[in-house]
């Protein structure tokens, strides 16, 4: 997927996203404020929490002869609430790459690994479901190269300066269970230019389907 179809579709999510709160809304222009007057004020929520988790990665290159392989990866998340329908989300994620291709009569196989940086909102229209909208930076940490000829692996690690950091972008929705429990689904991106004599790329896109659990929270509030 192209830069321009990744932001076609981050803007589609977006107003999807923003219609739904207005029809939800009791009143006002905003985003924020429709939320904020919503019914579920009426009920208690904690300013802070935190969440640790895992996340399954499904993340490809724009590139056309890579195939995208399933990677493990675990984060920890903050969110601060301004209300009990709107809060802001930080923390750090373990962020896994790994995808497949072609090399000659054999295949190989990019296994990354960046610390990811994210900054987001969530919205919370009811008490369980959760929509979530971000940007992540992305420091690359480590990375290395696997060729498999039939029953035979070579591992390769890769140079710092094959693969660099990133910027991105996240849009997520989420469903809230067993009290201290969220699992979610989220389309990722991530880019930057690339050196043309270069065959890596830096620039990926994919979903993500991850869980957290709530270990703590602060006191609650009105």
């Amino acid at each position: 997927m192209n830069p321009s179809s990744r932001f076609f579709l981050f803007l589609l999510l977006l107003f999807g996203i923003l219609e739904i709160s207005q029809g939800n809304a009791q009143g006002g222009n905003l985003l924020i404020q429709q939320y904020q007057k919503g019914p579920a004020l009426d009920g208690n929520y904690s300013r802070w929490s935190l969440q640790p988790g895992v996340q399954l990665y499904y993340l490809n290159t724009d590139l056309e002869t890579t195939r995208p392989k399933l990677a493990l990866g675990a984060l920890l998340q903050i969110e601060y609430r301004v209300s009990s329908t709107v809060g802001f989300t930080t923390g750090v994620h373990d962020t896994r790459i790994a995808y497949s291709y072609p090399v000659q009569d054999s295949i190989g196989v990019d296994k990354l690994h960046y610390w990811s940086i994210p900054l987001g909102i969530q919205l919370h229209p009811t008490h369980r479901v959760n929509l979530g909208l971000g940007a992540h930076y992305n420091v690359y940490n480590k990375g290395h190269f696997l060729r498999i000829i039939e029953e035979f692996k070579s591992k390769t690690p890769y140079p710092k300066e094959h693969f660099k950091n990133t910027f991105g972008g996240v849009v997520q929705v989420g469903y809230r269970f067993f009290k201290k429990c969220y699992a979610y689904l989220n389309f990722r991106w991530a880019t930057r230019s690339n050196p043309p004599t270069q065959p890596q790329t830096n620039t990926t896109s994919g979903f993500q389907l991850g869980i957290t659990y709530t270990l703590w929270t602060s006191k609650k509030r009105r």
